[in-house]
């Protein structure tokens, strides 16, 4: 993820691993964001659709979940928060 961050100017990032019954995921949004958005904020609904729940900082949290069908769900929910 740092690797990511340091390559965008401004924007939300998300990445997710998948194994056979767990999801482990990431958001990070950059600082010029926080007026409309917070990592915080955006993973609590994106984890819901992986069965899971998260946390963090206004900058970068993560969560994990137990439902990896829902993994497509869960981008889905992301972007239509984002838009």
């Amino acid at each position: 993820m740092d690797e990511l961050r340091s390559k965008i100017a401004a924007g939300v990032i998300c990445l997710a691993a998948e194994g056979e019954d767990k999801v482990d995921m990431l958001i990070a949004v950059s600082q010029d964001l926080h007026g409309r958005f917070t990592a915080p904020g955006l993973i609590k609904d994106v984890a819901a659709e992986i069965g899971g729940k998260g946390g963090g900082r206004p900058d970068l949290a993560q969560a994990g979940g137990d439902n990896p069908a829902g993994l497509k769900a869960a981008f889905a929910k992301l972007k239509s928060l984002l838009a």
